[in-house]
């Protein structure tokens, strides 16, 4: 049988790893609430368990824009086989530091979700609860009129006052004036698609469904950034992990490269849940497409091949999923042949407090359009004229990403907080 290499692993994994790239390297990120989109972990459908269905083959593909999963199932056994199957969104918060990747406006499906049975589209219920530290309280937002999938950030006009103090006691929201209007919601918003699925006696069914990805990211960063700080590159040596098995090759590749900047994307698909067929998984096959040619990736896996320009496959026979599957694609950005000096920047950051990087970071993104999202940062700068929910979409100049750059790398070293 074979299976992917595990989460946590040596530096230098005697497994094959998909180190993919071309004249660069590539590079994962901690996630910071004000410099960066954290990606939501996605993964397939979950079936009710059943011995009698067998998965015989699952053709996943992964990219930043879409994607898809094909599944063939058969029923050995003599009857036919009624089953619950349900496609699970990934948790949402909208807590303070929630900034995170959401790629459409539709509250009821963030994804985009859609699934065919042999060919024909399947008319899935939705199933949506809103829980705080575990408790439901669907029926308590309901009847107070509050939507389960409200803006973060945005100002709310609808609760009364009323309302708005009963939501502050539940501890449903945070504490603020309503005058205020930017509700930050407390409460964890799951979602499941689900629909009764009938797998017929001795007959195989084609199941597949598709969907938008939700892309993390950060803003672009220098080499230098991640050569002198391993654990952007989610790489800790004293634990043994290294998420994206990122080696060294990577780096001596960004060292040849000193003129790039270069943004981040990573996602995750959530393979290891909802194994409730007999046996393993006959024919697997994985196709990550990593956009551009001159794109860069990395993931971890077994017998990884190139198969075009943009796309590399993973194929196994008998396939047991071992651990989910994280990828990083990495995008160049040629930085200024000559960086600003400290003489052309509004000030010195190596001297500023905390307080004063933040204030001057976040300067720099609402100039450039950010619509910010925590009730500090709106109070501060408020959200008149904002274009871009992604922080990583916010156009700016090399100066203006240069000193960002330089602002990040003191924040570090002071260990600011988040």
């Amino acid at each position: 049988m074979t299976s992917f290499v595990p989460r946590k692993r040596p530096m230098l994994p005697r497994t094959i790893r998909a180190l993919l790239l071309i004249g660069a390297t590539i590079a994962p990120t901690h996630i910071r609430a004000n410099d960066s989109t954290a990606e939501l972990a996605t993964g397939g459908l979950i079936f009710t368990r059943s011995p009698d269905i067998e998965m015989r083959s699952e053709d996943l593909f992964i990219s930043t824009t879409e994607i898809r999963v094909q599944y063939r199932f058969f029923n050995h056994s003599g009857r036919d086989v009624v089953t619950q199957v349900a496609f699970p969104m990934p948790d949402i918060s909208f807590g303070m530091d929630s900034d995170i990747a959401i790629p459409t406006n539709d509250p009821e499906n963030i994804l985009g979700f859609s699934t065919t049975v042999n060919g024909s589209p399947v008319a899935a219920q939705v199933e949506r609860k809103a829980l705080l530290n575990g408790i439901d309280k669907t029926e308590t937002l309901k009847k107070l009129n509050v939507p389960l999938a409200p803006r973060p950030g945005q100002k709310q006009d609808y609760p009364s006052q009323e309302t708005w103090d009963r939501l502050i006691r539940e501890g449903l929201i945070e504490d603020a004036p309503r005058a205020d209007g930017n509700m930050t919601p407390l409460w964890v918003l799951k979602t499941t698609y689900h629909w009764q699925q009938t797998f017929p006696a001795g007959q195989e069914i084609s199941v597949s469904h598709r969907y938008l990805p939700s892309v993390g990211g950060t803003v672009p960063m220098p080499a230098s950034a991640f050569l002198d700080n391993p654990s952007i590159l989610q790489i800790e040596p004293s634990k043994g992990i290294n998420r994206f098995c990122v080696d060294q090759d990577f780096l001596n590749s960004m060292v040849r490269s000193p003129n790039s900047n270069w943004q981040q994307n990573f996602m995750e698909y959530i393979l290891v849940t909802g194994a409730n067929w007999s046996g393993p998984i006959k024919e697997f096959r994985l196709v990550v497409d990593k956009g551009a040619p001159e794109n860069l990736v990395s993931f971890c896996g077994q017998g990884v091949r190139k198969i075009s320009p943009t796309q590399f496959e993973i194929r196994a026979s008998n396939f047991v999923p071992g651990t989910n599957i994280s990828v990083l694609i990495l995008k160049p950005e040629r930085a200024d042949p000559a960086p600003a000096r400290d003489t052309d920047r509004p000030q010195s950051v190596a001297g500023q407090n905390c307080d004063q990087l933040w204030q001057q970071r976040n300067s720099i993104f609402k100039a450039g359009g950010y619509c910010f999202r925590t009730p500090r940062a709106i109070a501060s700068f408020g959200n008149a004229g904002c274009k871009y929910d992604n922080i990583v979409d916010v156009p700016l100049s090399a100066r203006d990403r240069q000193l960002v750059n330089d602002i990040q790398q003191v924040e570090r070293i002071k260990a600011c907080p988040r």
